[in-house]
């Protein structure tokens, strides 16, 4: 659940890129964000992520209140939802399976487990044969199937 009540945000030039955003999304809705470029999107989805904070109002993500939350409660709340970024962040060193696997190393989950959890990460999105590729051998394509096992392996 998804819940934006009143929200702006303003960055520190005075530029207002949402005032007064309300909107729900509830558990199993999907739904579309769009509108023209510079419009706020990526900010919403920000805020959503707790990769910025709201100027004014109220967000709530799963029943998290994000203006009540603390720094040292960001990580926690991130380990709880998928992002995937327009542009691949992928630890180009590491292999495709190890880039999946970071959620699941940070979460401390255990080695078989993690492996067991990557590899049908990887083939729900038609990777697994790519496991032991590094990133820069895959196509862009390959490469934001890659986020998306990241942000899937998590559940």
């Amino acid at each position: 659940m998804i819940r934006f009540e009143r929200v702006s945000k303003r960055y520190p030039s005075g530029r207002e890129v949402i005032a007064q955003l309300s909107f729900e999304v509830l558990d199993g809705e999907l739904v579309s964000l769009t509108g023209r470029s510079g419009s706020g999107k990526s900010t919403v989805l920000r805020l959503i992520a707790l990769l910025e904070r709201a100027t004014q109002g109220q967000i709530w993500v799963n029943g998290d209140n994000l203006a009540t939350l603390r720094r040292r409660e960001f990580a926690r709340f991130r380990r709880r939802i998928g992002i995937v970024f327009q542009q691949p962040h992928l630890l180009p060193e590491q292999t495709v399976h190890d880039n999946v696997a970071l959620p699941l190393l940070v979460s401390d989950v255990p080695v078989r487990q993690r492996r067991v959890r990557v590899r049908a990460a990887l083939e729900q999105v038609g990777l697994l044969a790519a496991e032991h590729t590094r990133p820069l051998e895959l196509s862009a394509g390959e490469r934001a199937r890659v986020q998306i096992a990241r942000a899937i392996v998590g559940k």
